[in-house]
């Protein structure tokens, strides 16, 4: 059913429960290379909080990541080429093994977007079927801006193409510390304009693109569609955003801001310290409220049509509903999605539990219809 809250009845979403609430006690380290420093729980112990249940299954995936990174590991060492490169492959056989098994599709086809500095960005290209004029989602991964690719997305974008019948251009941006903000930006624009003009050849239509991600990728997202409409080119029919990074603003103002941020925080898959980590290496020295960087505080602006699925034991969880307000209460239409049970990442745990695999292609199906109803209204509307 499609989300149409009045502003209010979000703000009531919003509200924060009492801050004497027990804190999250479980702890997951990022490929063992920053490690929080946490109390596992029983595994017999079902986690409650803000009167949300956690999936037993993922509540057991947290605690063998919890006893697998007790001790990390000396190769994943953040501060080296080699080190880095350690964690993202070591993050990249986690995303896959978690992730189900995809449908075999018509077509998977990796390209080179070659750009005006001479050096090139890696596309995958999924087709579900040999049918013409499908849309297409030009997506951009996530990870922190730090991990993630191609392959780390592919097992949950093969499965996506498929649920949503929608071609999917999968980019391969660059990574910080090797390529600071706004690399990764410019990366994202860059493969969404390729795609437009590309999109006959690909076996879609330039006026039927849309955007997407999750978590980074879902704020690169915002920040292609703002740049299309501030230089009046181009603009994503539609965009669909998995638990997006909105408000990348410092932990400390986080906790402060966001009950979700303080219940969340720690042990349920994106920790503070790995938070702090990529801030600091993507956006040395930036304004965090900078409105590129935190869409949340982006200009109102009348924005295409938005699905936002939202995980419940997700430190972001509200800052997201926040995001869903603000879009609300400038005119935009949205559809939200909450799934109370899973934590941030919940698209690569499909291998691990029926919810995550419910709630994947629930919103897959939603983001499909959601594209071809913007695809019919544009069309409508230049008749």
């Amino acid at each position: 059913m499609r989300c149409q809250l009045k502003k209010a009845q979000f703000d009531a979403m919003c509200r924060t429960i009492k801050k004497s609430c027990a804190r999250a006690i479980l702890t997951i380290a990022v490929s063992g290379c920053l490690v929080a420093n946490a109390q596992t729980p029983n595994a017999s112990e079902r986690i409650t909080l803000d009167n949300q249940t956690l999936d037993p299954a993922i509540q057991a995936m947290l605690a063998e990541d919890a006893a697998r990174f007790a001790k990390p590991d000396p190769n994943a060492n953040v501060e080296t080429p080699e080190g880095r490169a350690v964690i993202r492959s070591q993050q990249t056989q986690i995303w896959s093994s978690r992730t189900a098994e995809p449908p075999e599709l018509h077509s998977i086809t990796d390209n080179q977007i070659a750009t005006s500095n001479g050096s090139s960005i890696p596309v995958r290209i999924y087709k579900p079927t040999p049918e013409e004029k499908l849309p297409i989602l030009v997506y951009y991964h996530g990870g922190g801006w730090f991990i993630g690719g191609i392959e780390a997305s592919d097992r949950q974008l093969r499965q996506f193409a498929v649920d949503a019948n929608a071609i999917v251009v999968s980019v391969e941006y660059r990574l910080s510390p090797e390529a600071k903000y706004p690399a990764a930006w410019n990366d994202a624009e860059h493969a969404f304009e390729w795609t437009v003009t590309n999109a006959k050849a690909l076996g879609g239509a330039s006026d039927a693109v849309c955007v997407g991600g999750d978590s980074a990728g879902g704020n690169l997202s915002h920040a292609v569609t703002a740049r299309q409409l501030d230089q009046k080119e181009i603009v994503p029919l539609c965009q669909v955003l998995y638990f997006p990074a909105v408000d990348n603003r410092r932990i400390a103002d986080m906790r402060e801001t966001y009950q979700s941020s303080n219940l969340f925080g720690e042990g349920f898959a994106l920790d503070g310290a790995f938070t702090e980590y990529v801030l600091s290496i993507v956006f040395p020295g930036k304004d965090l409220t900078a409105p590129e960087i935190s869409p949340l505080f982006d200009e109102p602006r009348q924005m295409p049509p938005t699905l936002i699925a939202v995980a419940g034991f997700d430190p972001l969880r509200d800052s997201q509903r926040a995001y869903a307000a603000k879009l609300v209460s400038e005119g935009n239409d949205v559809i939200y999605r909450e799934f109370p049970s899973l934590i941030h990442g919940f698209i690569q745990h499909t291998a691990v539990t029926r919810n995550a695999v419910r709630a994947a292609q629930e919103t897959a199906v939603a983001a499909g219809r959601l594209a071809r109803e913007a695809i019919a209204a544009h069309k409508a509307k230049g008749r």
